[in-house]
């Protein structure tokens, strides 16, 4: 399950076109790139997919303007996918936090962010954001989950393949650009991060009946006390 990658510095130089999509090759001066070693990460075996779509999409990358390249994103191990003009596949560094890539069929544009992980560890991800850059920042991030395989227990019951599993997509807050945390959809835990806020938060969620699970909701939520 794991990938093997051996790190190195990609250069390539030459570009070329598919002229129905109109994709270039990575040209790089100097990034840090990892080599994905597909032979090494078999999922054959595996029900689902780990990629947000399994195949390669048009996407931009803010680092080449006027440039669309073949990437995808790998949800589960949280990292992105492009296609080199070897036809190699290469993971993207998440070193540079200022880079953007936007998939141009959806429009969505992820770029790395910290987080706290459910292991309470601080993480680096992908994240879509859904408000521009203010004290209160809400960004979503898909996930895919990895289940097990499972075998039958009493030869009668069908076993189950080992599987990813798609899920909704999760919720974070970033409050003055510290690692992002999950949104809470009980209101009460949710409000106490507001520290000295909470009950005026509380009041808005109640009367604006606020869902704390809806993007427009929780978009309308923060851009209130972003005025405060």
């Amino acid at each position: 399950m794991n990938n093997h990658c051996l790190l190195f510095v990609l250069f390539i130089s030459i570009t070329f076109s598919n002229a129905q999509q109109g994709i270039n090759s990575l040209s790089s001066g100097g990034y840090d790139y990892a080599f994905l070693d597909l032979k090494n990460d078999d999922d054959s075996q595996i029900k689902g997919s780990k990629y947000l779509t399994e195949n390669f999409n048009r996407a931009g990358i803010s680092d080449f303007e006027d440039k669309v390249f073949a990437v995808r994103y790998d949800v589960f191990n949280d990292q992105m996918e492009f296609q080199g003009g070897n036809n190699q596949i290469y993971i993207m560094s998440k070193d540079d936090r200022a880079r953007k890539i936007t998939f141009l069929d959806t429009n969505n544009t992820y770029s790395i962010h910290d987080f706290i992980s459910d292991e309470n560890l601080t993480r680096s991800g992908y994240f879509v954001s859904l408000n521009s850059d203010s004290k209160y920042k809400i960004l979503k991030k898909n996930k895919i989950v990895f289940i097990e395989e499972k075998a039958s227990a009493t030869g009668y019951d069908a076993p189950h393949p080992a599987t990813y599993k798609k899920t909704k997509d999760r919720h974070y807050i970033s409050i003055s650009n510290e690692p992002a945390i999950l949104v809470d959809t009980n209101k009460k835990r949710f409000s106490s991060i507001f520290i000295g806020q909470e009950k005026e938060v509380l009041g808005f969620i109640k009367k604006n009946k606020i869902k704390l699970s809806n993007d427009n909701d929780l978009l309308s939520l923060v851009e209130f006390m972003n005025t405060k």
